[in-house]
């Protein structure tokens, strides 16, 4: 995972964990182990690299998506953030 820059890992990381949350959610899971095993890659890495909450907050705040990311965010990860809201179903 070394290989994306910091930017590119704070995207990643938080469209996983959407979409994560949403097969969750909705039953969808037929993997929960290997799933799991990513995120805690994930985790990982962020941890390592000393990014920070306000860091990813700050980056998805102004970051563009694709509009199925962007609904995804904004429904399970940042459903208060008036910036993401008003991005949704804009590209």
């Amino acid at each position: 995972m070394n290989a994306l820059s910091d930017k590119q890992l704070i995207k990643n990381y938080t469209i996983f964990f959407a979409y994560f949350s949403h097969l969750i959610e909705s039953d969808l899971v037929d993997s929960l182990e290997v799933l799991c095993e990513i995120g805690w890659q994930l985790d990982e890495e962020i941890r390592l690299r000393k990014i920070s909450d306000a860091k990813i907050e700050d980056f998805m705040m102004n970051t563009v998506l694709s509009p199925e990311d962007q609904l995804m965010v904004y429904l399970y990860i940042y459903p208060d953030m008036d910036v993401l809201n008003n991005k949704v179903g804009q590209s």
